[in-house]
C-alpha cells in the first residue's frame, strides 16, 4: 500500500527543464514521476492499493480540514484503493497549486488515510514524498513527531527532492530516523519506468540432485534470466462493452466451433463422440485415439540426475538452447549447503562441468543440461548455472565457404573497436565498474507501448505519440565509450581497413506488379479503357498460345524425323488419406504425358477404403464416400473388372467391422456395375440385384449349357476389354 504525496506549491512552480513548446516546472516533473509509478502498479501490480495527496493547493479537501490542515487535497474522493484510470487522470490534471507548501500537514493527512484504511490485516505501508527543500525547515518538532509516528505504525517514508541543495531537513531526518530514506530522482525514475512485472526470487522447482545412489543433495532451481515481450491482446466485443457494468458478465468475444466432414461442409455436424485426433504424416493423417496416446506417452519422473563430468572447454555458449537457470542448495538445509559448496569447489579445482538429465515435473520432456560451477562472492552462496544443451537431432551443420583471411590492419582495427566498446571501466580500485547493466535498463519499445496503452484507455481518440527523448537515452552510448572512439579515430581506421564495395544483385526472375502492366497499357490506351481483369485474361491466353506453339514444334520435329513424339514423364499418382475423393478425381482427370494412371489410382483408392474400414466404425462414413467416388469413376473409365472384383471381396467379410461396413454398402446400393451402365460388363441387372440381396443367382454358365457355348455367348470382362482395344 503506497500513498504518493506531490508538492504543487509556489516553490515548485519554478521551471525545471525546457522542452519544445514551453516550460516544464518542478511540479510537472513530480506529477510525471508519480503518474509513471501509478501506471506501473496499474499494469503490473493491480492489487497494490494506491492513494494520492496534493499539498500546496489553493483548495482544501481532506478528512482533517476542520482540524486545521489547509491547502491539502486527497484525490479520488479520499479513497485508498487499487490503481485505476481516475488515479491517472488525477495525476494528469492536478488541482490548482501555487499556495504555501507545508509537508508536515500533508504527511499527517497521508498517515491518517493509511491508518483508517489499514485497521485490519497486515499491510506493507509506504509513503512517497516528492517535494523540494522549502516544504520543511530545520528543527521542526512536528516533523520529528511525524517521523516517530512512522516508526510506531511501521510505515516507510521515501523522500525524493527536486532541485534541492545537498543539505536539507530531509537529509538530516534520514540520518536519525531508520524509517526515512532519501530516494534520488534517478532511482525513482528508474523504479517507476521499468515496464516489467516485479519478480520474486522463488524456486520454480525443488528436487534432489542425484550425484550417485548414495549422494542426493536437496536443491532448488531458480530462473536466472527471462524474456519479457509484448502482452497478448485479446478480442473484445463493442456490443458487450456498451452493456452496463452491473449486468455485463464479460466483454470477451465468444468463439464457437463446429466440425463438419470436409467433403460436406453444409451437412450434419460431427459430434464429439465421432471425432478423433489425427497427426499429419506427409499427405496422410494417422488417427490417434486417447488410448493410443496414453499407451505411447513417454513416462518420466521428476529428476536431476548426474550423468557424467566433462572439461569446461568442451561446453561453450554456442551450445545454449534456452534461458539460463541457477541451481542452489535448498533454503534452510545446512548439510545441503555444505554439500553444494564442496561440489562447486571440487568442480572448479578439476575444471569440469556436470552433464545431467533434468525433468522439472513428472512426464515432462527430459532435457540434457550442463551445470557450471560458480563460487559465491561477498558472502553469497555458491551455485550451479544450468545450461540447456541440444540433442543430436537439434544440431544443424551449415557448410559455408571460408571467408577471406583478414589482414593485420583489419585485426588491429577490430581489436581497438572491441576495447572501446568495453562496458567495464577501471574505477581506480581493484574491482571494475559496469556501465551497462541489462537487468536495470529500460526497454524503450515496451515503455512506449504502455504509455500509449494508458493514453488510449483515458482517451479513445488518442493517436500514437512520437518517441520521446527517453527512447534515445535508453540506447545511447556512455560518455566513456564516446571518448574511446574519438581518441583512436576508430571510424576513420575502420573505413580505411575495410573497403566498401557495392555488390550488384544478380538478375534472376523479374517480379512484375499490376502497376507496371497498367503503365504499359496506358501508353497505347486511354485510362478509362484499362481493365485489370482483361489484362489477366490476356496474359493467360498468351501463356496458352506459347504452350500450344511449343507442342506443335515438338510434333513437327518428330514428324519430320519419321519418329513418334516422345512420351512425357509418367505422372506420380498419390491418393492421400486427407482428401482421397479429391485426389482420386484429380488423378482421373490427368491425361498429360500419354500415360494411363487410372489403374494405379483405382488400386490406391481400394487400399484407402480397406484402411478406413479396419481403423474403426468412426471411419466407415469416410470409406463409404470413397467407395461411392470409386464406383462412379470406374463407370466413367470402364474399369468394370477392378470395381466388381473389389465389391465381391467386400461381400466376403471375415471380421465384425467389415460385416458392418458391407451392410452400409448394401444400404447405399453400391453393388456390381451392370451391362446397362458399361457395355463391357457381363453382369446383368438381375444378377446385380441378387448380389445385393444376398441371394444365389444362376447364370447361363450354371444351368448346364456347355462351356464352349457359354463362353461364346458370355465372354469374360477381360476378353471384352481386349476386343475393344
Amino acid at each position: 500500500m503506497t500513498v504518493f504525496i506531490v508538492d504543487v506549491g509556489v516553490s515548485m512552480c519554478t521551471p525545471a527543464l525546457a522542452e519544445v513548446g514551453g516550460k516544464v516546472t518542478l511540479a510537472d516533473l513530480a506529477m510525471r514521476l508519480a503518474r509513471n509509478a501509478v501506471q506501473q502498479k496499474l499494469l503490473f501490480l493491480p492489487r497494490h492499493h494506491v492513494g494520492i495527496v496534493f499539498f500546496g493547493t489553493m483548495a482544501t479537501q481532506n478528512e482533517l480540514q476542520n482540524d486545521g490542515y489547509p491547502n491539502v487535497v486527497v484525490a479520488r474522493d479520499g479513497r485508498l484503493d487499487a490503481p485505476d484510470l481516475p488515479a491517472l487522470r488525477a495525476l494528469t490534471e492536478a488541482p490548482q497549486g501555487g499556495a504555501q507548501s507545508d509537508a508536515v500537514n500533508a504527511m499527517i493527512v497521508a498517515m491518517d488515510l493509511l491508518i483508517r484504511n489499514t485497521k485490519e490485516g497486515k499491510w506493507n505501508r509506504r509513503i512517497v514524498l516528492l517535494t523540494d527543500a522549502t516544504s520543511a525547515s530545520f528543527g521542526d518538532e512536528d516533523l520529528v513527531e511525524c517521523a516517530k509516528q512512522l516508526e510506531l505504525t511501521n510505515t516507510r517514508l521515501s523522500v525524493t527532492l527536486l532541485g534541492a541543495p545537498r543539505e536539507t531537513p530531509w537529509s538530516q531526518l534520514s540520518r536519525t530516523q531508520p524509517q526515512v530514506e532519501l530516494l534520488p530522482l534517478a532511482a525513482l525514475a528508474h523504479e517507476s519506468g521499468l515496464s516489467v512485472k516485479p519478480v520474486e526470487l522463488r524456486a520454480k522447482v525443488r528436487l534432489n540432485l542425484v550425484v550417485s545412489p548414495d549422494m542426493q543433495i536437496p536443491v532448488g532451481v531458480y530462473t536466472r534470466t527471462t524474456r519479457v515481450g509484448y502482452p497478448t491482446l485479446k478480442r473484445r466485443s463493442k456490443l458487450a462493452a456498451a452493456v452496463p457494468a452491473d449486468v455485463m458478465k464479460t466483454d470477451a468475444v465468444v468463439v464457437e466451433r463446429t466440425y463438419h466432414v470436409a467433403d460436406d461442409p453444409d451437412g450434419m455436424e460431427v459430434v464429439q463422440a465421432d471425432r478423433i485426433k489425427g497427426h499429419r504424416y506427409g499427405q496422410s493423417i494417422v488417427p490417434m485415439s486417447e488410448y493410443d496416446e496414453a499407451a505411447l506417452m513417454y513416462s518420466c519422473d521428476r529428476t536431476l540426475l548426474a550423468l557424467a563430468f566433462t572439461p569446461k572447454e568442451s561446453i561453450g555458449p554456442e551450445h545454449n538452447m534456452s534461458h539460463i537457470e541457477a541451481v542452489a542448495a535448498d533454503r534452510g538445509d545446512h548439510w545441503a549447503f555444505c554439500a553444494c559448496e564442496s561440489l562447486v569447489e571440487a568442480m572448479e579445482a578439476e575444471g569440469v562441468v556436470m552433464i545431467a538429465r533434468y525433468s522439472f515435473r513428472k512426464n515432462a520432456q527430459p532435457k540434457v543440461v550442463a551445470l557450471h560451477p560458480k563460487r559465491g562472492e561477498a558472502g553469497n552462496m555458491s551455485t550451479l548455472e544450468m545450461q540447456y544443451l541440444p540433442f543430436y537431432e537439434d544440431v544443424r551443420e551449415w557448410s559455408c565457404s571460408s571467408l577471406a583471411e583478414p589482414s593485420r590492419e583489419q585485426r588491429d582495427a577490430i581489436n581497438l573497436l572491441v576495447d572501446a566498446l568495453e562496458s567495464n571501466v577501471d574505477a581506480g580500485a581493484v574491482k571494475q565498474q559496469e556501465l551497462f547493466r541489462p537487468e536495470e535498463s529500460h526497454n524503450p519499445s515496451l515503455a512506449r507501448f504502455y504509455q500509449f496503452l494508458t493514453r488510449r484507455a483515458m482517451d479513445a481518440k488518442s493517436g500514437v505519440p512520437p518517441p520521446g527523448p527517453e527512447c534515445a537515452l535508453a540506447l545511447q552510448r556512455t560518455q566513456a565509450v564516446e571518448e574511446r572512439l574519438a581518441k583512436n579515430k576508430l571510424p576513420e581506421q575502420l573505413k580505411a581497413a575495410f573497403g566498401l564495395e557495392k555488390v550488384e544483385k544478380k538478375q534472376g526472375r523479374v517480379k512484375r506488379f499490376w502497376r507496371e502492366a497498367i503503365e504499359e497499357k496506358r501508353k497505347g490506351a486511354p485510362l478509362e479503357d484499362i481493365d485489370t481483369r482483361l489484362i489477366k485474361v490476356q496474359k493467360k491466353e498468351e501463356k496458352k498460345e506459347e504452350a500450344v506453339k511449343d507442342e506443335d514444334k515438338v510434333e513437327a520435329s518428330a514428324a519430320s524425323s519419321g519418329m513418334a513424339a516422345a512420351v512425357g514423364v509418367p505422372v506420380r499418382v498419390h491418393i492421400g488419406s486427407v482428401h482421397p475423393e479429391r485426389d482420386f478425381e484429380a488423378a482421373l482427370a490427368n491425361r498429360t504425358g500419354g500415360i494411363d494412371v487410372v489403374a494405379d489410382a483405382v488400386r490406391q483408392m481400394r487400399h484407402i477404403i480397406e484402411r478406413c474400414i479396419d481403423e474403426g466404425e468412426e471411419f466407415h462414413g469416410k470409406a463409404l464416400g470413397c467407395a461411392t467416388v470409386l464406383r462412379s469413376g470406374c463407370v466413367r473409365e470402364a474399369e468394370v473388372a477392378a470395381y466388381n472384383d473389389f465389391v465381391r471381396m467386400l461381400s466376403l467379410a471375415f471380421s465384425a467391422r467389415r460385416v458392418k461396413f458391407w451392410e452400409r454398402v448394401r444400404e447405399s446400393r453400391l453393388g456390381l456395375i451392370t451391362d446397362a451402365e458399361v457395355p463391357t460388363s457381363i453382369v446383368t441387372e438381375k444378377e446385380a440385384k441378387a448380389f445385393l440381396a444376398g441371394e444365389e443367382y444362376l447364370s447361363a454358365r450354371d444351368t448346364g449349357v456347355p462351356a464352349s457355348a457359354a463362353a461364346a455367348v458370355l465372354p469374360s470382362e477381360m476378353e471384352l476389354e481386349a476386343m475393344l482395344e
